[in-house]
């Protein structure tokens, strides 16, 4: 018995201990944007975006409206960063609250990146430094305290998404899966990618449990999905009224496409030179897209234009969605035009070592077998089946730092593997000598 109560209490002391280091990489990652953004002004005055006039717009009572390409939007982008601008504007009148909230969304991420890292059976080194490593991310750190954007959202509902599934996978208790559809729903309203997360998770979770509980996990599935169908009705039902045809989230999913596919096309928003892709249409097109009478007619514009570039050039079709794969996972020669090459240089070092702690993770992960196995199986799935569907638009570094914390999570584990062998090698050393 007493043995018993030992093991109890120490277990206890190992949880606080680990909570007070999931606060304090929390702590310090809002810290580093903190002193970014002070630092650099962001905080009172970042780059606005089309998701700030969004908000002005409803603020002046002309509802959710944004003008683009000569034609006024309605349903321009996933309205759930333009509806926390407007909160700030109404409550406070100022977009500062929303910095601020931005900005404990950051170190709020490093938080989760570390409780991810730990649940692959890597040890407490292996959160801290997956923890440290978003804390420290100069993409998430820019973004999140000198931008008025929802990157910092997209990736932390990503993470959350799956550290929830993971928590599903140890205790498959019906509020864990409400928890989960809730997360999803609201994340879809950031970021409509995340949507695929639901049957990626719901199929993992019926891969690693018994048959014969099937049943209560198909029925608790449902139920996470009608949850992320409630918070996403309201929503789609305004746009396809509004529009007299169904639109899930937005309309500019066409034009995204195009982007990524055309005969111009690189893979990104920008040529080479830093030209912007929609600028190599020529004037004629300019002139018959922007005469379009409204977002739909436009969407569809853009669509034609791509059915044609696809139906006549197959094959750049295929060699674009290759070149667009390679460029998620690694640059573009476009990347960071608007930055300057030593922001670039730094981040290449940084993305370079995070990506070989993440291999190393990922291998060590794998060769440990269930469970762990399992959960990089669903990590590796996760990441590939985004990035597969974002290379089908366009792509940009901001759309992979969208997943990078997971990435991180296993960088984390990587490092803590590295440790564990130099400690090894030192005890052997030691031993022989």
């Amino acid at each position: 018995m007493r043995k018993r109560q030992q093991t109890s209490v120490r277990e206890h002391e190992i949880h606080k201990n680990r909570r007070v280091v999931y606060w304090l990489v929390a702590l310090f990652g809002a810290f580093v944007r903190l002193v970014v953004g002070l630092a650099t002004g962001g905080i009172r005055h970042p780059q606005l975006l089309e998701y700030d006039w969004i908000a002005r717009s409803m603020i002046a009572g002309r509802g959710f409206l944004f003008p683009h390409l000569d034609v006024n939007y309605y349903s321009f982008a996933a309205p759930l960063y333009s509806w926390l601008s407007f909160a700030g504007y109404w409550l406070f009148g100022s977009i500062v609250p929303v910095m601020l909230i931005q900005i404990a969304a950051g170190g709020t991420l490093a938080a989760i990146a570390s409780l991810i890292a730990e649940r692959l059976y890597a040890g407490s080194i292996a959160g801290f430094a997956a923890g440290l490593l978003v804390a420290l991310h100069p993409g998430l750190v820019i973004y999140g305290a000198t931008k008025a954007h929802p990157l910092i959202f997209d990736a932390l509902f990503f993470a959350l998404a799956l550290l929830q599934t993971l928590r599903i996978a140890e205790r498959p208790a019906l509020r864990r899966f409400v928890i989960f559809g809730l997360i999803v729903g609201l994340g879809t309203l950031s970021r409509g990618t995340i949507v695929i997360f639901l049957p990626i998770a719901g199929l993992w979770l019926l891969a690693i449990t018994p048959k014969r509980k099937w049943p209560n996990a198909i029925r608790s599935l449902i139920v996470a999905g009608l949850c992320s169908a409630a918070i996403l009705a309201p929503w789609t039902i305004r746009n396809s009224v509004l529009h007299h045809q169904f639109v899930f989230l937005l309309t500019t999913d066409a034009e995204d496409f195009w982007r990524g596919n055309n005969p111009h096309a690189t893979g990104g928003s920008y040529l080479n030179n830093g030209t912007l892709v929609i600028d190599t249409l020529s004037p004629q097109e300019q002139s018959e897209m922007r005469r379009q009478p409204n977002e739909i007619a436009q969407a569809n514009w853009f669509a034609q234009k791509s059915r044609e570039f696809i139906r006549a050039s197959p094959l750049s079709f295929l060699r674009l969605f290759v070149t667009k794969l390679y460029q998620f996972w690694w640059f573009a020669p476009e990347t960071g035009v608007e930055y300057p090459s030593a922001w670039r240089n730094l981040y290449l070092l940084y993305y370079a070592l995070a990506l070989f702690l993440a291999i190393v993770g990922l291998w060590r992960t794998i060769r440990l077998g269930p469970p762990a196995s399992h959960l990089a199986t669903l990590i590796v799935v996760f990441l590939v089946a985004l990035s597969i569907l974002q290379s089908l638009y366009y792509v940009e570094g901001r759309h992979r730092w969208g997943i990078e914390a997971i990435l991180l999570a296993l960088s984390g584990v990587g490092f803590a593997t590295l440790v564990e062998r130099i400690r090894e090698r030192r005890k052997s050393i030691e031993e022989t000598s």
